[in-house]
């Protein structure tokens, strides 16, 4: 049996698979290494994982990770799974490796990665040949769930947004002005509460503000990512995420506007990375 994962910020799909055919589909937390200390991991991956693979031997796991950029990032998870599945060959990468894999395959192109967070890569059809450094949310994560939720929030918050919005927004979280700050400053992990506003954005995408708000976030992700590779116009560029999902058609006509063809789309990379690893399997 193996594992495949694709690990974001906010959650992980797995699969299991066995003689090229996928036996169960499995869902845990993200399990982004800037955001836990490994016993942490530990304690995730015993909890989550291991009952729903209870009975199953596992020979390999492939791993692709949001924050497993670095090799002590990487060392931290094999380390956390090595814990629970001892004996297993664990493979670990980063995502946007995964996402590459999934969207290109075998040729050419620029993989984007537009979920919680936000990602992109030159790929040239085995490697990684340019990538523009995803700096997080607080810096960066342009056209990412976070940054149109905190672009929605400040308009809401600083009376910018049409009071139409406004309104709606207080009711539809059921929050004050002194909640939300609360929400933000003493909670942790305000990334994920700021990426849920995209669920209210698109309940509300009808509306001139929230429309422009969105594709604006779609076209600082292509001026401060996409126009930055070399011959960006020359090649094709593939989005995966949740967010590049659930906005498809906005980001397709930021794209159009931009000069930028645009190629494949998936909701979820893990399609893309069990069809690239069949043969290996």
């Amino acid at each position: 049996m193996k594992l495949i994962a694709d690990s974001g910020s906010t959650k992980t799909s797995w699969l299991l698979v066995h003689n090229n055919q996928i036996v169960k589909e499995i869902t845990t937390s993200g399990y982004n290494p800037y955001y836990y200390k490994e016993y942490q991991l530990i304690e995730l991956i015993r909890e989550e994982l291991a009952p729903k693979v209870s009975g199953h031997s596992i020979s390999k796991i492939f791993f692709y990770g949001s924050g497993c950029s670095s090799v002590i990032n990487c060392n931290m998870v094999k380390s956390a799974l090595w814990q629970i599945f001892p004996g297993t060959a664990i493979e670990i990468n980063h995502d946007l490796i995964g996402a590459a894999v999934a969207l290109l395959k075998n040729k050419p192109g620029i993989a984007c990665i537009l979920g919680t967070g936000s990602n992109s890569c030159l790929w040239d059809g085995e490697k990684i040949v340019e990538n523009v450094p995803s700096v997080g949310y607080l810096l960066g994560d342009e056209g990412s769930g976070t940054y149109i939720g905190m672009k929605i929030l400040k308009g809401v918050m600083e009376k910018k947004a049409p009071n139409e919005i406004i309104k709606k927004f207080y009711e539809y979280y059921d929050q004050t002005f002194e909640s939300i700050l609360t929400n933000i400053y003493n909670k942790p992990e305000p990334n994920r509460f700021f990426s849920g506003i995209c669920l209210f954005a698109g309940k509300n995408i009808y509306n001139n503000w929230i429309h422009s708000t969105v594709k604006q976030s779609f076209e600082d992700f292509l001026r401060n990512q996409i126009k930055h590779y070399t011959n960006y116009m020359d090649n094709e560029v593939c989005f995966t995420g949740s967010i590049a999902h659930s906005f498809k058609e906005i980001l397709i006509e930021a794209c159009k506007e931009n000069g930028i063809t645009t190629g494949l789309f998936l909701k979820n990379p893990i399609e893309g990375m069990f069809k690239y690893h069949t043969h290996n399997l």
